[in-house]
């Protein structure tokens, strides 16, 4: 019996979700707040979001659409360009390699995972970005960032997970 054509568009609507929310993510994080400097130490959304997706659904949250959300995200924040592409591939490179450390187990081992990934990703992009600009650009604002970013990771994965179970079932 083949599916319906409906039943295909609710298919492909529903695995683009993680996609969309991830765009969506990076949308977020240029959303001017009024907060002086908050634009500077903006929690990272999306690698949160990348890391999430790579780990519980791979096959919606592929190398390709990541790399597309990155450069959708260099052009929004004016970051070199391939500068986040480059960063979210790295996360969804290790989710990716490291997913059966994280599937099944408790919560605070995945945070912990996304710590460390975060932290060598933001230790990277500083690195790069000093490069690129041949100054050293101000560590704290990217620390601020990490914490930041650290924080927010569990109400991020909480309603990645309640998208997950509602929405995501059946693809």
């Amino acid at each position: 019996m083949t599916p319906t054509i409906a039943y295909q568009i609710n298919r492909i609507l529903r695995g683009s979700v993680p996609f969309v929310a991830t765009l969506l993510l990076a949308l977020l994080s240029v959303v001017p707040t009024g907060i002086s400097g908050f634009d500077l130490v903006t929690p990272s959304l999306v690698s949160i979001s990348v890391f999430y997706w790579s780990i519980h659904r791979p096959y919606l949250m592929s190398a390709p659409l990541v790399f597309l959300v990155g450069v959708f995200s260099d052009f929004l924040t004016g970051a070199p360009l391939g500068l986040s592409s480059l960063m979210l591939l790295l996360v969804h490179g290790v989710a990716l390699s490291q997913r059966r450390v994280f599937i099944g187990k408790s919560f605070m081992l995945t945070w912990w995972g996304y710590l460390l990934v975060a932290f060598v990703i933001a230790i990277l992009s500083w690195i790069i970005a000093s490069l690129y600009s041949l100054t050293l650009i101000p560590l704290m604002p990217v620390m601020a960032q990490f914490i930041l970013s650290l924080l927010v990771f569990p109400l991020l994965a909480w309603g990645f997970g309640v998208l997950q179970n509602n929405l995501l079932r059946h693809t």
